[in-house]
């Protein structure tokens, strides 16, 4: 999986009970016990809690870069996390969310995804709210908006064509194809903003902007979030 998949952060730890669950048995080392063997591009863009996040990486990861680009007057979102996307040296790239949780799936199933992703050459998956926008070929949120029922040529994902995206916006919380996400970044480039869900802003522009081409969604939840319903972080 090395070969294909890069993780990608720009992020902040806010709040110790966020930093608890890092350092919990669902936090950083559950996700590196799937994804540890990809290199890590990293970007903690405070001094808080640096010391713990780098006693952290150093712990559990074996490739990594964590830079402390700061936060600071001159910071834009878009263009920092642009620059950590230009170092990155594989195909597909996957934006990781600190808080997610990865103790429901294996390295194993994630490398078998990751295996078909590259096979149908993916452009975008979106791995956030799988509860609602996976689980089945029609899920009952996507058949409730009228959307397209997913297609099913594949152990691990769904496919659908971009066009009948059930997603209103872009997601953070997601694995895209190296050049789809230069260009998605592209296209905020100008923005002041500091936070990453400047992507989320406004339409789904890959619907209208690159229609055809082909995304997924994992079938099994192997990624969920103190969002979802019956989770909560790590203590």
């Amino acid at each position: 999986m090395k070969e294909i998949l890069t993780v990608l952060q720009n992020f902040i730890i806010a709040d110790e009970s966020r930093l608890n669950h890092l350092k919990s048995d669902i936090g950083i080392k559950a996700t590196a016990s799937v994804l540890g063997e990809c290199e890590w591009v990293s970007n903690y863009k405070t001094e808080l809690y640096l010391e713990e996040v780098e006693t952290l990486y150093e712990r559990y990861l074996d490739n990594y870069t964590l830079y402390n680009n700061l936060e600071d007057e001159n910071f834009t979102w878009a263009t920092s996390t642009l620059a950590l996307l230009n170092k990155v040296k594989t195909p597909y790239v996957f934006y990781l969310i600190e808080d997610r949780m990865f103790h429901k799936t294996t390295k194993e199933e994630f490398t078998e995804i990751m295996d078909e992703v590259v096979k149908n050459d993916i452009g975008f998956m979106c791995l956030g709210k799988l509860h609602k926008y996976s689980l089945a070929q029609h899920p009952p949120r996507i058949q409730q908006m009228g959307g397209v029922p997913y297609m099913d040529n594949d152990k691990h994902i769904y496919t659908y064509f971009s066009k009948n995206s059930p997603y209103g916006c872009l997601s953070n919380d997601a694995i895209y194809r190296k050049d789809v996400l230069v260009k998605s970044l592209a296209r905020i480039i100008n923005s002041k903003e500091k936070i990453p869900r400047v992507l989320e802003y406004g339409p789904n522009w890959l619907t209208f902007g690159m229609p055809d081409m082909l995304c997924a969604v994992p079938k099994n939840e192997v990624v969920v979030s103190d969002d979802d319903p019956g989770y909560e972080l790590g203590k």
